[in-house]
């Protein structure tokens, strides 16, 4: 049985979204999955509320801090949605409070999915900024190409049924842009 994770932006309302269960990553160190499992409920009501789907936002949460509420960034990024001081005043969240930081996370991730309209897009944009996210492309940052191929990796792999193989050959490639150069 295979199953497929659709990477075209959910709708922003999800009528009858309840929150999941918990259920361990299986790839997390101890330590990160107790964390997960202590914020797991509110993580998946924020991201039902948001109308994300829960794997996608766990597994941007995982990626982000790993589910520590007091992760700081070399760049200053904060807990755990690494909100950047000017994006969480900007969502109007207190970024130190880790219910108003996730929540933050989940409202900026909305915002790129309905701007972008694809996951892949709107990871970019939540990891690089908007406005490096330009023809319907991924930029060509290390940083945020590795981002986003981590985030959809950890989001098959999360949503996977136990025993089933994960969903990376599913996924259209990631958007980037080839130049080719001849000779004359």
């Amino acid at each position: 049985m295979r199953a497929n994770i659709e990477t075209v932006a959910a709708p922003a309302f999800v009528p009858g979204c309840a929150p999941l269960a918990y259920r361990p990553s299986g790839f997390l160190s101890r330590e990160a999955e107790g964390r997960r499992a202590a914020y797991y409920g509110m993580m998946s009501s924020i991201a039902c509320e948001h109308g994300i789907p829960t794997g996608l936002f766990d597994a941007m949460i995982i990626r982000e801090s790993r589910y520590n509420p007091l992760a700081v960034s070399p760049k200053n990024a904060f807990g755990f949605a690494q909100l950047m001081p000017g994006t969480a005043a900007g969502l109007g969240v207190d970024r130190l409070d880790p219910y108003q930081n996730m929540r933050g996370g989940a409202r900026y991730l909305r915002q790129q999915l309905d701007k972008f309209g694809r996951v892949q897009l709107a990871l970019a944009a939540y990891n690089a900024g908007p406005g490096r996210v330009r023809d319907g492309l991924v930029p060509r940052i290390a940083e945020t190409q590795a981002y986003v191929t981590d985030i959809i990796a950890n989001w098959s792999r999360l949503t996977a049924a136990p025993g089933s193989p994960t969903l990376r050959s599913t996924l259209p490639p990631l958007p980037y842009r080839t130049v080719g150069l001849s000779q004359f």
